[in-house]
């Protein structure tokens, strides 16, 4: 199981809210076995949320705008991006020239963010931001296409994105 679905798998687990008719205290945690042991961690509480605005403003805004020169400003030096396309890029300048030439085929980038979660992980000492979201990008010809992806970011000691895991899934015809 790979870091990102086991954080993902994680949320859903704690997404899920105390049955009707029963009351939790706010000092109490629920405690459950779960049928798999996570590999990086099962102890996870909500993180900062302002990792979560400078994973959309860099990520997500600063893209659909065009603004991409800006990562320098929330991307650490030393990060690792493992791209949905299977590519690894390693370091900031070259995913900053990775992702210019990305976003230059596409005169127009249309991203509704469906959901944000700052996590911060309490054995491991570790903030991470996870990003469901829908993009539509159009093309110079007029063509459009639609992508929903899944980030994981993790936001080093400095505030900065040290590690990013993308996934996508493009729209399906009928």
């Amino acid at each position: 199981m790979t870091l990102a679905a086991s954080v993902s798998a994680l949320l859903l687990l704690t997404a899920c809210g105390t049955p009707a008719g029963e009351e939790k205290k706010a000092d109490e945690k629920a405690t459950v076995s779960l049928p798999y042991t996570p590999s990086y961690s099962s102890s996870f509480e909500i993180g900062n949320p302002a990792y979560s605005a400078t994973i959309l403003q860099g990520s997500w805004k600063d893209w659909e705008e065009n603004k991409l020169e800006n990562m320098k400003n929330w991307v650490a030096d030393s990060i690792v991006a493992y791209q949905s396309d299977n590519s690894v890029i390693r370091g900031a300048d070259s995913l900053m020239a990775r992702w210019k030439r990305a976003r230059a085929q596409y005169t127009s980038v249309i991203d509704t963010v469906d959901a944000v979660i700052p996590v911060y992980s309490t054995d491991k000492k570790e903030n991470w931001v996870l990003v469901w979201a829908k993009e539509i990008n159009t093309k110079d010809d007029g063509t459009k296409d639609t992508v929903y992806l899944m980030e994981t970011w993790r936001i080093n000691k400095d505030g900065k994105a040290d590690l990013l895991s993308q996934f996508d899934r493009a729209k399906r015809k009928p």
